[in-house]
């Protein structure tokens, strides 16, 4: 019986929670959840052999999740060779979470599911290429083979790819409940950063976030607007060069405890937040004019600061994880450099974080 069988339809089309996005994933506590490479070789464990998942890391710590994230590599890696745009990455990326949430253990040939993510984002963002050719470009990709021309694929082998993609597109549409609705932050980044005023290395900075943020669950969790103002809050904080000008929620989310002058502004912030409407931000109101950085901004866009914490906490794991052989082994990311996540912005927030740490003894901006 597919896990889908046990979710009605509906549920497919709205936001989860963390909590609900964890229910899924180990939902089934027998049986293979494997995936397979081109070679039959399972892509992850049998889940009575794991070490059961810490409570902050549980999404991160299911192999299922690592096996997306790893799809999601393969996925940037084969629409920049076919000059997809950044929408069509994301919503594959999307697909190939949705995916894996709804039935982890999938015996799908990994390669074909995130070529038919790839295939069916691609209609549905109206950037639609031929099949033959994301198949041929695919394979040259997933091949030990030299790299030569895409267009040089015999069309026997992609003939011979075709149906196993085709059946991973059924699957993939599926799991979306054939719900083809999506949601893009990157305009309504785009506006936010220009309405801050923020400097053109921060909008940077917020873009690289925005964009791995797709390579977690977060764009399943949060709406386009949550994603947007969470990249931009985090870029411009980490450009902040003094410990007292970093947002109270953001040393919350990353688990910096301050002095009790800190500890008494985080109870104050507490309290007027759980006194505000906590609603998305199709509710907002009258979105502003101006944002003002060091304010809380992002409510006047519907925006709450649990949920904007959560982001930050959510994201800033992740760079953590991906780059420490949790998700990815080091033999992996030296293969696949042009799709991974940013190796600089996890770097960076590394060491921010560190700095923030050591803030009380030792004040010094990370930039120095």
């Amino acid at each position: 019986m597919s896990i889908l069988d046990g979710i009605p339809g509906n549920n497919r089309h709205t936001f989860m929670t963390r909590s609900y996005i964890v229910s899924l994933l180990y939902r089934e506590s027998n049986g293979s959840r494997a995936g397979r490479d081109r070679n039959g070789t399972q892509t992850h464990q049998n889940p009575s052999s794991t070490t059961a998942p810490s409570e902050r890391h549980e999404i991160f710590d299911h192999p299922a999740m690592a096996t997306a994230a790893k799809s999601c590599v393969f996925i940037k890696k084969l629409a920049l060779s076919l000059c997809f745009p950044a929408r069509t990455i994301s919503t594959a990326q999307l697909l190939v979470h949705k995916s894996y949430i709804f039935q982890a253990n999938t015996s799908i040939n990994t390669t074909d599911l995130a070529t038919a993510c790839l295939f069916v984002a691609a209609k549905m963002e109206e950037t639609i290429k031929k099949i033959r050719d994301i198949l041929a470009h695919s394979y040259m990709l997933s091949s030990s083979q030299p790299k030569g021309d895409p267009q040089s694929v015999p069309a026997s082998v992609t003939d011979k790819m075709r149906p196993g993609v085709l059946v991973a597109e059924q699957f993939v549409l599926n799991a979306i409940g054939f719900d083809f609705r999506t949601g893009h932050p990157h305009h309504m980044y785009v506006k936010m950063a220009k309405l801050a005023g923020v400097s053109q290395a921060t909008a940077a900075a917020g873009w690289h976030i925005l964009a791995d943020a797709y390579y977690t669950t977060l764009p399943i969790q949060y709406p386009s607007a949550v994603i947007a103002a969470g990249s931009l809050c985090l870029a411009w904080n980490l450009d902040c060069s003094s410990p007292q000008d970093i947002s109270r929620f953001v040393r919350s989310a990353l688990g910096i405890t301050g002095d009790s002058a800190f500890a008494r502004a985080e109870s104050l912030d507490r309290r007027r937040r759980n006194s505000t409407s906590d609603s998305y931000p199709e509710q907002a109101q009258k979105p502003p004019r101006k944002i003002k950085m060091t304010d809380d901004w992002w409510i006047d866009f519907g925006i709450s600061t649990d949920d904007m914490q959560s982001f930050v906490r959510q994201i800033a794991d992740f760079y953590l994880l991906f780059f420490n052989s949790t998700v990815a082994s080091a033999e992996f990311i030296e293969k696949n450099k042009a799709g991974l996540p940013s190796s600089d912005m996890s770097r960076r927030i590394g060491q921010w974080r560190m700095w923030l740490q050591n803030s009380s003894t030792t004040p010094v901006s990370p930039k120095t």
